[in-house]
């Protein structure tokens, strides 16, 4: 009897040492990534798992044993934050992988990965083609040559999803290309009826309260490219409601509260330096009415904070001064001209003084500016010499800096942050380098 218990004990212990899944991987050159971390992606999250350090071999080696299948990241540049994504489903992965030569993977080792590292590199290569089409279409400079262009790759994406549903039968790799589709209506359409068309189909095959798929970027990634990238909303004034509505359509379709939850968490925090006004909505409109277990997930406050004043809202009137004493509010300078530039700089910081030369430039010819520089500055000097050389701005200067009230009121987080009033001090634009502000002045002709 104590002979059979000991066999029944050394093959457990043989079946639970031979069970010891493995995640290796193996990067050229080795020696430029010697750490790497690995995560689990789920609910719109990478997860965070382990980290290791090369070993003798140059290997990175996790042990896998106790995770769950799905998708996962391993991130091996710190720097860059250079990753590759992967399928665990049980099984050893083995990989090779050359950053140098756009992430080459080789895959000595899955089941899984044999089918979706292949398809996943290939699908987004045709997917990047396409899209760059469709902005031509968009953009109303679509030729016959790239309609003939796009009916070719849609074909080889086509005969791609083909090819690779029948090598990942019986595979979670299955499931994922399934899901990955992308709709492309006939380029042949008009316009507006193409992008109608591409809205009403883009979401349909999906299944959002999948737990694979949550466990995945695939929805996150298809909720997206719905809600930014097909034919972005270009009026200032209303597009924060053509994206709004575009995030009503998607909601209804989870019914998983906390998945739902999450996508909320992750639009309201893309949208901070896209269109404050859509993540104001969503935190008046679901945040705010989240039990406070929820809210704790994500640091409301600093995205209030981060948003500051947003296109479409009036800025908040402010007092300032210049040296020579000269005393100015916002309110009474923006009615004097059609638009009013206003910049937080300060005299300290490197861009700016990179930047400034360059406006003053640029606003030479425009007689229908206002431009408004405010100091964000610890002392006087140098604000108090720098200022000088722009003879034509509105200057002011606030001290202590990034402990103003100003600084939370407009949402100042670097210098310089520049924002575009009309003559009624309402935001029409936030140009995030000196180039943006350029190209707005050339889209809008005196």
């Amino acid at each position: 009897m104590k002979k059979i218990k000991f066999l029944v004990i050394l093959l457990l212990v043989l079946n639970t040492a031979l069970g010891q899944d493995s995640l290796k991987v193996k990067l050229h050159p080795a020696k430029m990534y010697p750490w790497s971390v690995l995560y689990q992606i789920k609910d719109v999250k990478q997860d965070y798992i382990n980290n290791k350090k090369l070993n003798k071999d140059s290997l990175f080696v996790y042990n896998m044993n106790h995770q769950p299948a799905g998708m996962y990241l391993l991130m091996y540049d710190m720097d860059s934050h250079n990753f590759i994504y992967f399928i665990y489903n049980k099984e050893n992965v083995d990989l090779e992988v050359f950053p140098k030569k756009h992430n080459k993977v080789i895959i000595h080792q899955s089941k899984e990965n044999k089918v979706f590292l292949p398809y996943a590199t290939r699908f987004h290569k045709l997917v990047g083609k396409l899209n760059k089409i469709e902005k031509k279409l968009a953009g109303n400079a679509l030729t016959q040559t790239d309609k003939d262009n796009f009916k070719r790759l849609k074909n080889q994406l086509n005969q791609l999803q083909i090819k690779y549903l029948k090598k990942s039968k019986d595979l979670l790799a299955h499931k994922y290309i399934l899901n990955m589709a992308e709709y492309y209506p006939s380029i042949s359409m008009p316009k507006k009826l193409y992008f109608k068309d591409k809205q009403a189909h883009y979401l349909s095959h999906l299944n959002f309260d999948d737990p694979d798929l949550q466990h995945s970027n695939i929805l996150i990634n298809k909720i997206n490219t719905y809600v930014f990238d097909i034919n972005p909303p270009q009026n200032p004034k209303t597009k924060h409601l053509v994206y709004l509505k575009r995030i009503e359509t998607i909601l209804p379709k989870i019914k998983n509260q906390t998945y739902k939850d999450n996508v909320i968490f992750s639009l309201t925090s893309s949208f901070v330096n896209i269109d404050g006004r859509v993540s104001k909505k969503l935190i008046e409109k679901y945040i705010d009415k989240m039990p406070e277990r929820e809210k704790k997930k994500i640091n409301l406050k600093s995205i209030l904070n981060e948003i500051g004043v947003t296109i479409g809202e009036k800025a908040p009137d402010f007092k300032f001064q210049d040296l020579k004493e000269h005393h100015y509010t916002l309110y009474q300078l923006t009615p004097k001209k059609p638009y009013t530039l206003l910049i937080f700089w300060s005299a300290t910081c490197p861009h700016c003084l990179r930047a400034m030369p360059k406006i003053k430039d640029m606003m030479k010819s425009r007689k229908d500016f206002n431009v408004i520089a405010i100091g964000l500055e610890s002392e006087k000097y140098p604000w108090s010499s720098e200022h000088q050389y722009y003879p034509d701005f509105y200057h002011g200067l606030k001290l202590k800096k990034w402990e103003n009230p100003i600084v939370k009121t407009f949402g100042v987080h670097a210098t310089p942050t520049f924002f575009i009033l009309n003559n009624h001090a309402e935001v029409i634009a936030k140009p995030y380098l000196v180039k943006d502000i350029k190209t707005w002045l050339q889209n809008h002709k005196k």
